[in-house]
């Protein structure tokens, strides 16, 4: 990819190792965010960099260049990730691929024709942007592929989203009902790659793609943040079983710790966040499973955790960041909300792990 969310900023200037852009008012960054600037002159300026603080119309970033104002005509967006490659494209309809060489290396078709939804389905091989093999989900269990929802309603109104990746799986989180209601700040997470790989030899077949169906009143079923298993209204897809035979396969999310069919969040298996004893929000990580009663863990999931308490709206909100302790001190995690409908307000909330390695 080559980045996204272009802006030339009106001043650079910078003091005691910290840069500060004054940008176009309403044109911002996330804090946490890896940024590409250039066009500074001479240049020590130029590169990536992760923003430390952000608002209406500024964002501030660490760097090693001079005290001084830059000078240049200096543009500002999020990096590129280039572990990420577009194989194919047409006019509203791409296909990526990991450029990692030791994954799977499967394909994602995205077909963004439609005003509300964009269609996504995963294929084993492709020749052209409509031309491929082994798809996942097949038609018979999804016709056409999923779903990723962009938006409630055919109109020109934003909608808040967030896109997270590593060098083999992407996380995407859309709230399709924000343009229509600032509170209506509900994104499951859905994505595709490779996961967490639980077979000490590997799994070639691993490859996962999570997506919605065309019901928004139940978008949330089979995200990657949830315990809903796959079904009519969402579904996770691998490309074949473990063994390697047969064709597409669904899976069911679920957490290491928590309760089956009840989102992050929402779950009060461990009680009340924070937890009236500890104090602590607890987290745990996700894994999947292939769909039916007694099959194991296939893969763990990369980068999503579940928070197994409940009344966490009441504590975090859409884009808050907590540092983590304990096994996973040193982690920076941003909390996203979720339900089971896209034009509602949160009813739980998970975590993407900013910080990283995922794997």
């Amino acid at each position: 990819t080559t980045g996204w969310g272009a802006t030339t900023a009106l001043s650079v200037t910078v003091a005691g190792g910290i840069a500060t852009a004054a940008l176009t008012p309403g044109q911002s960054f996330d804090r946490d965010a890896v940024v590409l600037i250039a066009g500074e002159t001479p240049g020590a300026l130029n590169g990536e960099a992760r923003v430390l603080s952000t608002g209406a119309a500024f964002i501030t970033w660490a760097t090693s260049a001079p005290d001084g104002v830059a000078t240049g005509t200096i543009t500002i967006k999020y990096a590129p990730q280039t572990s990420w490659e577009k194989v194919f494209s047409a006019t509203n309809k791409a296909v990526y691929r990991s450029t990692d060489v030791t994954g799977n290396r499967h394909y994602l078709r995205v077909d963004d024709t439609g005003t509300t939804a964009a269609r996504v389905r995963g294929f084993e091989t492709m020749t052209d942007v409509d031309t491929g093999t082994g798809p996942f989900p097949t038609d018979a269990q999804m016709s056409g592929g999923g779903y990723w929802w962009k938006s409630s309603a055919a109109n020109a109104n934003a909608n808040r989203y967030m896109i997270f990746c590593d060098e083999k799986a992407i996380i995407i989180a859309i709230a399709p009902g924000s343009g229509a209601n600032a509170s209506y700040l509900s994104a499951p997470a859905r994505g595709f790659g490779d996961f967490l790989n639980l077979a000490i030899s590997g799994d070639a077949w691993g490859t996962v793609l999570s997506a919605a169906a065309a019901n928004l009143s139940a978008f949330n079923v089979a995200a990657l943040d949830s315990a809903i298993s796959s079904g009519v209204n969402g579904f996770c897809a691998s490309p074949r079983a473990f063994s390697g035979l047969g064709s597409s396969v669904l899976g069911d999310s679920l957490p290491f710790t928590g309760m089956i069919n009840i989102g992050s969040g929402a779950c009060d298996y461990l009680g009340p966040a924070p937890s009236p004893i500890s104090g602590k929000i607890h987290v745990s990580k996700l894994f999947l499973k292939p769909s039916g009663a007694g099959n194991p863990p296939r893969s763990g999931t990369p980068g999503v955790y579940y928070i197994p308490q409940n009344n966490v709206t009441a504590v975090l909100s859409w884009g808050d960041k907590l540092e983590l302790s304990g096994s996973l001190a040193g982690k920076m995690m941003v909390a996203i909300g979720t339900s089971q409908s896209g034009t509602s307000a949160p009813t739980g909330v998970y975590l993407v792990d900013l910080t990283g390695p995922w794997r």
